[in-house]
Order: C-alpha cells, then sequence, then structure tokens
C-alpha cells in the first residue's frame, strides 16, 4: 500500500512541476496551500470516523477506553493524511476523477478497505462472523473516506469561486 502512495506522491509532485513550468510556481504554491487546507480541514472527518472505529474495536474487546488526549491525537494524525491526500487529489486525481469527490472517496474505500479491516481484525480478542466484519468495517471504511472525499471537493471547488470542474479553466486547475 505504501508502495502505491509513493508513486501517486510522485507523480504528483511531477505534475505540479510541469504547471509551475506553464503557469508558474506562484500559482502552484498557492494551489498547494489550498489543497492543504482543504485536506486538513476535510481530514479531520476522517480521523473522527478513525476514531469511532477504534472505539468499537475497544467495545468488542470488552474494554472501552476513551481518552480525549488520545481522541485528539487520532484526529490530528488522519487529518495529516487528509493533508497529503488532498494534494494528491488536487494536483493529479481532480481532472482524472472529473472533480468528483464521490468518485474519489469510492476509490479510497476501495482501496482501504481490506488492509484497514484485516488490521482491525488482528485487534480482536475474538474473530468475529465474516458478514458482521464486512459490515461493520464497510460502514467505518465509507465512513471516513465518503464524507472527506465530498467536503475535500467541496473546499477547492470554493477555492475557485464556486466553480465546478467543467466551468474551471485549463489554467486554473
Amino acid at each position: 500500500m505504501i508502495f502505491v502512495l509513493a508513486l501517486l506522491v510522485a507523480l504528483t509532485v511531477w505534475q505540479y512541476f510541469l504547471t509551475a513550468r506553464r503557469q508558474g510556481r506562484g500559482r502552484v504554491f498557492r494551489e498547494i496551500a489550498a489543497a492543504v487546507f482543504a485536506g486538513g480541514v476535510s481530514g479531520i472527518l476522517i480521523g473522527v470516523a478513525a476514531r469511532l472505529g477504534m472505539a468499537a474495536i475497544g467495545l468488542a474487546n470488552g474494554a472501552a477506553r476513551f481518552s480525549f488526549s488520545g481522541s485528539i491525537a487520532v484526529v490530528i494524525s488522519f487529518a495529516g493524511f487528509g493533508v497529503i491526500l488532498g494534494i494528491i487529489y488536487a494536483g493529479l486525481l481532480r481532472r482524472l476523477l472529473r472533480a468528483s469527490g464521490l468518485a474519489y472517496g469510492c476509490l479510497l474505500v476501495l482501496s482501504t478497505w481490506y488492509p484497514l479491516a484485516e488490521a482491525a481484525v488482528e485487534e480482536l480478542a475474538s474473530k468475529p462472523a465474516t458478514a458482521g466484519l464486512v459490515l461493520i468495517s464497510g460502514v467505518v471504511v465509507v465512513g471516513m473516506w465518503v464524507p472527506y472525499a465530498i467536503v475535500l471537493e467541496r473546499l477547492i471547488c470554493w477555492r475557485h469561486g464556486g466553480m465546478a470542474m467543467k466551468e474551471v479553466p485549463e489554467a486554473a486547475v
């Protein structure tokens, strides 16, 4: 999974480099700053959903410990993932996915559902039924990525003055 992310980061850096050559570094820096902001703000949603998933694992194990400082640490950590994924989306995937936050969210769900469910199973004291595991992990993973990606797209769209991708001039993307 990390190799896919590394490839996407490399392709995103290359895309930003090409865009900087065409449109100037200032415009690219502003676009990256906007993607960092949008990714961080919407990344909070990833952190909240991840914390709820972690709490579900604790409840399933019968040891529901919940600390405010731990929750804040989880939300901040996952907001950092939101920043990275926001930069990748804005720089590389937004045009390919035709500015569809829902499509990006579905792509993230499909690429992370199994690894996250597998990690959750390793933390469980008892092995749940497969159907229950698929359902609960699916709800948590969809709850992490789809709202994140939709809010991310809305914030990026807002950055462009509320214009949808079809209305954004080539030079602004």
